[in-house]
């Protein structure tokens, strides 16, 4: 949770972290309960660090994690746990709603092939629901009290007719989803979606009627928090998951199918489950004890890595990151991620180079599905994601795609700037986006290093080689 001025000046940022359970293979839940005490929580404690007044906070905007899923009753109290965007339980329905539609349209993560498993699995709780919701939808119920989706998360239901951004009645139909679980509305990303109640205000240590706006679903945030507001316009995320995002006109006969909250923009969208959780487990797993020695294991494992880049070595370890499946390049719910070619001289330091390479591989693969229909001429590349924070990870991914890239000065708040935007356009009752020009701010641009590729394109195709052949074996695992 960030606090920005008018300049888009951060005031002050707070985290409240919650759990993600993993209770049956390829299931992936959270609590609402818990992501609303977290909201609460950050937002007080914000306030006191701070030492704003409640009353100067001008507007309220919130950003999720797209594809989420939440079951309520009439008063919008949880009948489920909230299904998270990894959560891959559903593809043998995905598969049949593919056959329906005569085309490999959807995986088992897509929203609307979980819906199908809870019709299947659990009728009752459809029966006695009174509201099919996303993460934000929920939230803002419990902030104004009003039913609203916002437009960006909409669309993730794969239940939305994106020209026309109403819910779409043959998408209901194809699977017999019940139109009455959906609210009618679908606010855009600067439309206001109502005020704090009394009850929410208290609960947030804010003020009551507060004004709370659409905001986006997090890669739609993205594409504000990095200036992505025109066509060519192109950036990398590389956080707990990692994407790569590309602007076009929504006319463009090779319109991205993702709409931008930018109005005439859409976006092309690759994302792969685990890109920073990749760097997460290594450093749990690989730099334990600095981790309980206090020490700043990210930091180590990078120093560890850049002195390694600098030697000449024989270690060649191939790391495919596909901790939870993978949405993009490929998309398959079965794979998991894999450390090949390990010797007894292998070391720590290059595991953790591995596992970098493997980062950039993957996206390497997005550059060239997105390329191989749509070219690869951009006005930039821009960096975002506490991945981004490495000097050693941004060198190697400029290295691997043959293409400069340029992180923002503070790539971990891009979203942030993204959802102050929504605020700033929604006071100002207008979708105008390009005070973004002189918002986002540029970090030191990364060039590739013509050497250094040569290596990458030999191992780059080893890696798609390597996912090739260990996918049937990923199938006979992991499948139950």
């Amino acid at each position: 949770m960030v606090l920005c001025d008018r300049n888009y000046i951060i005031c002050g940022a707070e985290n409240v972290p919650y759990e993600t359970f993993f209770p049956h293979l390829g299931w992936a839940l959270q609590k609402p309960a818990q992501h609303w005490q977290a909201f609460c929580q950050a937002t007080r404690t914000l306030i006191a660090k701070t030492g704003i007044a409640p009353a100067q906070i001008e507007g309220i905007a919130i950003a999720q994690t797209a594809t989420t899923i939440i079951f309520t009753d009439a008063q919008g109290e949880p009948l489920t746990d909230c299904v998270m965007w990894m959560d891959g339980r559903a593809e043998q329905q995905a598969q049949r709603i593919n056959l329906m539609l005569g085309e490999q349209r959807f995986s088992g993560k897509n929203v609307i092939a979980k819906l199908l498993w809870f019709m299947e699995n659990e009728p009752e709780l459809i029966q006695n629901a009174a509201y099919m919701l996303d993460l934000s939808a929920y939230l803002f119920h419990r902030m104004t009290g009003e039913w609203a989706y916002e437009f960006t998360g909409a669309r993730a239901t794969n239940l939305v007719d994106i020209p026309s951004r109403t819910w779409d009645a043959v998408m209901f139909e194809l699977i017999h989803f019940p139109r009455r679980l959906v609210p009618e509305r679908i606010a855009g990303s600067s439309e206001k979606i109502g005020v704090l109640t009394a009850a929410a205000a208290q609960a947030l240590g804010l003020a009551e009627g507060t004004p709370v706006f659409g905001g986006c679903s997090d890669h739609a945030t993205a594409q504000l928090g990095t200036g992505c507001i025109r066509p060519g316009d192109a950036h990398i995320y590389i956080g707990t998951s990692a994407w790569l995002a590309v602007s076009t006109a929504a006319n463009d006969p090779h319109a991205g199918r993702m709409p931008s909250p930018v109005p005439g923009i859409h976006y092309h969208f690759y994302d792969t489950d685990s890109g920073g959780a990749c760097l997460d487990q290594l450093i749990q797993i690989y730099y334990a004890k600095e981790l309980a020695e206090g020490k700043n294991a990210f930091a180590i494992m990078n120093a560890e890595v850049q002195q390694l880049q600098t030697q000449a070595d024989d270690e060649e370890l191939l790391f495919l990151p596909f901790l939870a499946g993978a949405s993009a390049p490929i998309s398959n719910v079965s794979v998991r991620a894999s450390l090949l070619n390990i010797t007894r001289s292998t070391e720590r330091c290059h595991i953790a180079r591995a596992v970098l390479e493997g980062i950039c591989f993957n996206l390497h693969w997005m550059r060239d599905i997105h390329a191989e229909k749509n070219g690869w001429d951009l006005n930039f590349l821009r960096g975002i994601g506490g991945g981004m924070s490495s000097p050693v990870l941004v060198q190697m991914l400029a290295d691997v795609l043959e293409t400069p890239i340029t992180p923002l000065d503070n790539p971990r708040f891009a979203g942030n700037f993204g959802l102050a935007a929504c605020i700033d356009a929604g006071l100002r009752g207008c979708d105008d986006f390009a005070i973004l020009d002189d918002v986002v701010r540029l970090g030191k641009t990364h060039y590739p290093d013509s050497t250094a590729a040569k290596r990458y394109h030999k191992l780059y195709h080893l890696y798609r080689q390597a996912y090739r052949a260990l996918e049937p074996i990923y199938q006979q695992l992991n499948t139950g």
